[in-house]
């Protein structure tokens, strides 16, 4: 299982920056690099998440329930 966040900036640095100043440490995918990155097919947008399992069915979209779920794996 693994989070992805898909940032709302079109810019790899201003991407990076904001990532840093908030300190993630996932995997950044940039807003026009959503469909190419094939998550499209979850219809989701930035801000909004999708536990998503191995075979790639959406699992839920509740934010509390995909940080306790991804707690309780790790």
């Amino acid at each position: 299982m693994a989070l992805v966040h898909v940032s709302c900036d079109e810019v790899d640095s201003d991407a990076l920056k904001w990532a840093q100043d908030v300190g993630f440490t996932w995997p950044t995918v940039l807003f026009p690099d959503l469909e190419r990155a094939g998550l499209t097919k979850y219809d989701a947008w930035p801000g909004e998440v999708r536990l998503v399992d191995g075979e790639g069915s959406v699992l839920t979209k509740d934010e509390g329930e995909a940080f306790a779920t991804i707690s309780q794996k790790n």
